[in-house]
């Protein structure tokens, strides 16, 4: 039997949501909202938290009072997502300061063809600052980690050649060169 060994840093590992609104009964469970984990089926014992699916049905509004498996905030979402008529939202938007976001930004969205489009580049330029703020700050530490390196090979350097090491030593076992070493230990002196 072939095993393949994984190598993964779960420190790294962000969690990942899925949720799914549908407009039609998939579940056989009698819940509006229902959620998923990974589990092991024997024991149930769920494996990580890294991984969420949630099942969210709108045709399961019609019995919500009936079911009472929902918080009100996710049944007034669903509502809203439901909504057939646009005074049926905005009363939604007016009960919650979230939904009323929403609402606004569909609003916006929704006069025209260019305040979409406006909106749309709005948003992306939005994500792409966040993108390129992103990667400054990991290049940034990128480089911040590789200054530390080197400020250590200096300090070991100096160290080896305050107990006398030999500069050709120094220099193989720091990674530095036999130039840089020498250059050192006249500073030094």
């Amino acid at each position: 039997m072939n095993r393949m060994l994984i190598n993964i840093d779960y420190n790294k590992l962000k969690k990942y949501i899925v949720i799914n609104i549908i407009d039609f009964e998939c579940i056989l469970v009698n819940k509006i909202h229902t959620t998923y984990h990974i589990i092991e089926d024997e024991t149930g014992y769920k494996l990580t938290d890294v991984l969420e699916v949630h099942f969210l049905e709108t045709p399961k509004l019609k019995r919500a009072q009936e079911l009472k498996d929902i918080n009100d905030s996710i049944l007034d979402w669903l509502e809203f997502i439901d909504a057939k008529s646009k005074e049926g939202m905005k009363m939604l938007a007016e009960k919650n300061e979230n939904i009323k976001t929403a609402y606004e930004i569909l609003e916006r969205a929704s006069k025209s063809k260019e305040a979409r489009m406006a909106y749309e580049a709005r948003q992306a330029e939005i994500m792409d600052q966040m993108t390129r703020e992103k990667t400054a700050r990991e290049e940034g530490l990128r480089k911040g980690i590789e200054q530390g390196i080197e400020k250590g090979k200096i300090e070991n350097a100096r160290s080896f050649l305050l107990l006398g090491v030999d500069i050709e030593k120094v220099a193989k076992g720091t990674g530095l060169s036999i130039d840089f070493v020498k250059k050192l230990k006249d500073e030094m002196n």
